[in-house]
């Protein structure tokens, strides 16, 4: 598959690999300079609307803009879901556009999210399309070439949020202020509201540069009108059936061939027909034959032939059905109508974001890792990290006892085991009898070494955002701890900001998190790297290892409820430290209905999935990747607890 439609599949499922996203930036770059030299088209942070705004009363009308906006619409707000990096997600643009993203999705109810309204406005209309995680729907040939050139964009977006940054506050202001039409949703409170979130957004970003920002409104606002010209120019023209209709034939024809030597069309076997270089002239034949009945297109030989019993039954879905009957209905007019989409052509010259040589450090992996904006930035020792983290967790399975024993999956047992765990922790927490051990320069310490961690939380789950169709009930769970990690859309309640006032109120000052120098800093264990890179590359990469990252977000989430997590506020409470962060986990990740509950359900309805899918051998083999990255865990933290352990015996001795 080629051009745009190809770019749209590589950039939304992948392999989204350096040379696409060199294209992507390309295309997205040459749009922009397009949008700048056309000038800024509705007056720039005022609500606006498209000055061509295609509204047909008939239903085949309605299904012609509809399919055309449908690539579009169902990826609306894709170009948010990584806009709340870990290296930025901690800031109040990003937690608003984070924010604006969750409301398109329908996070907390997908009844609201606006791609599935929009899909069921395209059922309702009967203009089928398959699902976006289906690769058929970039072949669709109901939806025209040129309703892939904005979808493109959006796409560039969701890859490159750091260096579109500016671009993308506009593309967001733009679209906000959108005036919505019959094929929105048109709810006066959620559009305030968005509006209110992208304005917000922009304001906080007080170094913005103006001219980036107001191109991005500029591209938003001609990419969005230059899609409706397109569709009101089609729909003028009435040709969108006999295009797709001429798409469907050429697609089957070869399977079609054989089967059709004694039908008959204009004196000619339906084979002859069809043997030939194109189908326009079987379709012209077609046409004024007696298997089309224009006067009711439902009547004619043709489409009862595909009902139960007729010889073309289950030969075309019901989507391809519907594009015949539109044909029957349109094809007075049968000019051939010429695809507009561009070519996609990447240019293997243009300089690679990714460098050839990556960091050799722990220390400097980590601010790579913090830079990476897609998967392909990702420096090839960040795998090497989470393989050996993996070799070494597999190695120690088989010394493992007690809970974190291995133990054959089923629903019942794993289960029981979740909350013996959880039964464990809290019966063994005693409260503080007498002042303790360890002083309050250790804890402070300790809480040095634990920020490159924690200023990071969440970010193993970074990369699981994505388009509100692609989110099923296990990555909606997971997305929800995320969104919860990051404060939803309150910087005062993103756990990285509520670790920032607990360094603060100790006096302990730090450079950036994400500079050098932060990676650099000689206070700093190298240790305390280890966690925070295993964490930032299994983020980067959650679709390859999707077992390992559910074990591993169980663990995390499991790992501080009962008595660590009670003493540990108890110890920090006797010293005058605020326990804040300590206390908002142990409540937030509860097994309950918070991030542990959620965790372990979607252990639960993965494994149910694999069972159904592959059998219990596939399961099993599931099941062991998930148990590794539960452990995988503390393989990956065991250097820094062993450190601390040494200084505080250290320091008792």
């Amino acid at each position: 598959m080629t051009g745009l439609r190809g770019l749209c599949r590589a950039l939304l499922h992948g392999p989204a690999d350096a040379e696409t996203l060199r294209g992507a930036s390309e295309f997205f770059e040459s749009t922009l300079a397009k949008a700048v030299q056309a000038g800024t088209l509705p007056s720039f942070g005022n609500p606006w609307s498209p000055p061509v705004r295609p509204n047909p009363k008939e239903e085949a009308g309605r299904r012609i803009v509809l399919l055309a906006l449908a690539p579009t619409l169902l990826l609306d707000g894709i170009w948010l879901a990584r806009a709340a990096r870990p290296a930025t997600a901690h800031r109040l643009a990003e937690c608003q556009l984070f924010e604006l993203y969750c409301r398109s999705v329908g996070l907390d109810e997908p009844a609201t999210s606006a791609p599935l309204k929009f899909r069921a406005k395209l059922t309702l209309a009967g203009a089928t399309l398959p699902a976006l995680d289906d690769p058929t729907f970039f072949h669709a040939p109901n939806i025209p070439d040129f309703a892939w050139a904005l979808p493109a964009v959006q796409l560039c977006l969701f890859h490159r949020p750091r260096s579109y940054f500016p671009e993308l506050l506009g593309w967001t202001l733009a679209h906000s202020l959108r005036e919505p039409d019959w094929w929105d949703d048109g709810d006066a409170a959620e559009t305030g509201h968005c509006r209110a979130l992208a304005r917000t957004a922009l304001e906080a970003c007080t170094d913005r540069d103006e001219g980036r920002v107001q191109a991005g409104w500029s591209l938003y606002c001609l990419s969005f009108t230059e899609l409706l010209q397109e569709a009101a120019g089609q729909l003028a023209r009435r040709l969108q059936a006999r295009e797709a209709m001429a798409s469907i034939v050429q697609a089957k024809r070869a399977h079609a061939l054989g089967h059709h030597g004694r039908v008959l069309l204009a004196g000619r076997s339906l084979d002859e027909w069809l043997a030939q270089a194109g189908p326009e002239p079987l379709l012209d034949a077609l046409r004024d034959s007696p298997y089309v009945d224009r006067t009711c297109a439902e009547e004619s030989r043709l489409i009862r032939a595909m009902d139960f019993g007729g010889p073309m039954f289950g030969v075309f879905d019901a989507a391809e059905r519907r594009v015949w009957l539109d044909w029957i209905e349109d094809e007075r007019r049968s000019v051939g109508i010429a695809a507009t989409g561009s070519a996609f052509i990447p240019r293997p010259n243009l300089v690679n974001r990714r460098p050839k040589s990556g960091p050799r450090s722990k220390r400097a992996l980590y601010t790579a890792l913090l830079d990476a904006e897609s998967t392909s930035d990702i420096p090839g020792q960040a795998t090497e990290a989470i393989e050996r983290t993996l070799r070494l967790t597999r190695f120690f399975m088989q010394l493992q006892r007690g809970d974190r024993r291995f133990f054959p999956y089923d629903e019942t047992a794993f289960h029981a085991r979740i909350e013996a765990i959880y039964r464990h922790e809290i019966e063994r927490y005693r409260p503080l009898a007498v002042p303790p051990r360890i002083g309050k320069d250790f804890c402070r310490w300790v809480i040095l070494q634990l920020a490159p961690t924690i200023l990071v939380d969440g970010c193993w789950l970074a990369g699981i955002a994505t388009a509100a169709e692609n989110l099923d009930t296990i990555n909606r769970h997971l997305l929800k701890i995320y969104a919860d990690e990051l404060g939803n859309g309150r910087p005062k309640r993103n756990h990285p900001n509520v670790y920032r006032r607990l360094l603060d109120d100790l006096g302990i000052g730090l450079p950036p998190f994400a500079s050098e120098a932060f990676a650099n800093d000689p206070r700093f264990l190298d240790a305390a790297f280890d966690l925070p890179v295993y964490l930032l590359a299994i983020g980067q990469d959650p679709r390859r290892y999707f077992p390992e990252l559910l074990g591993l977000n169980l663990a995390i989430e499991l790992s501080g409820l009962g008595a660590g997590y009670m003493r540990l506020i108890d110890l920090l409470r006797d010293h005058g430290i605020d326990p804040a962060i300590i206390q908002l986990h142990l409540s937030i990740d509860n097994l309950a209905s918070g991030h542990a509950a959620r965790a372990r359900d979607a252990v639960m309805i993965y494994m149910d999935e694999m069972e159904r899918k592959g059998g219990a051998e596939v399961s099993h083999q599931v099941w062991r990747r998930i148990w590794t990255g539960y452990l995988s865990l503390y393989t990956a933290g065991l250097s820094l607890a062993w450190r601390l352990r040494s200084q505080l015996r250290s320091r008792r001795g």
